[in-house]
C-alpha cells in the first residue's frame, strides 16, 4: 500500500467559524452609530446636558431690577406707592423709608420675602452702600459696590446679587434680595 504523503502541521486547514453562507457581516461604523444612537445612550447624554445646565443656573448670579421714580419704588415686579416725604408702601405690606441727609442717605425697609419676615437698613458709603438685615430673626450684612447700571451686592455669607437700577441711579435697596 501506498501511504499518502504527510502534510506539515502548518498546512493543516482548520475551520475557525464564520464559514456559514448565512453569516451577516455589518460594517463597524454602522454598529458604532447604532450603539451611539440607542435610547439608553441618548438618555444618558440628555441627562448629562441637563445636569450641566442646572449647575450653571444654580451658580449664576441673580439679577434684581429696581426702579425709583415719581411713580414710586418698584423692586423685582413689586410696586411700592409713594406716600410722600420718602415713604413708600406696597399692597403686600412692604414698607420703605428713605431719608436724604447732607452726609448721605439712609433707607429702612420691612417686608415678607418668600414667606420670611425681613427688615433692612442701608447707608451710603464711599463707593457704595452698607446694609444690615434681619431675615427670620437671623442677622445678615451686605456691601454694595457701584456698577455702571446699579449695585453689585455681596452678602456676609458670600452670596452675590446684581441689582439693576433704573430711574434714580442712587436708589437704596434695603431689601435682602436674591436670597
Amino acid at each position: 500500500m501506498h501511504e499518502p504523503p504527510e502534510r506539515a502541521p502548518r498546512d493543516l486547514r482548520i475551520p475557525l467559524g464564520g464559514l456559514s453562507p448565512n453569516a451577516v457581516r455589518r460594517p463597524r461604523l454602522r454598529r458604532t452609530l447604532r450603539t451611539l444612537l440607542s435610547w439608553p445612550m441618548v438618555a444618558a447624554v440628555v441627562g448629562i446636558v441637563a445636569a450641566l445646565a442646572g449647575g450653571l443656573l444654580a451658580t449664576a448670579e441673580p439679577r434684581i431690577d429696581v426702579r425709583l421714580d415719581a411713580a414710586g419704588y418698584r423692586i423685582d415686579g413689586e410696586q411700592l406707592q409713594s406716600q410722600g416725604s420718602g415713604v413708600y408702601v406696597g399692597s403686600g405690606g412692604a414698607a420703605l423709608v428713605i431719608a436724604r441727609r447732607p452726609q448721605g442717605q439712609v433707607a429702612g425697609a420691612s417686608a415678607v420675602l418668600d414667606g420670611r419676615s425681613m427688615t433692612g437698613r442701608c447707608e451710603t458709603a464711599a463707593a457704595g452702600e452698607t446694609c444690615r438685615f434681619t431675615v427670620d430673626g437671623a442677622p445678615l450684612s451686605a456691601t454694595d459696590q457701584r456698577t455702571d447700571d446699579g449695585w453689585h451686592r455681596t452678602y456676609s455669607d458670600g452670596r452675590t446679587v446684581s441689582i439693576h437700577l433704573t430711574g434714580d441711579h442712587d436708589a437704596p435697596v434695603p431689601f435682602a434680595v436674591g436670597r
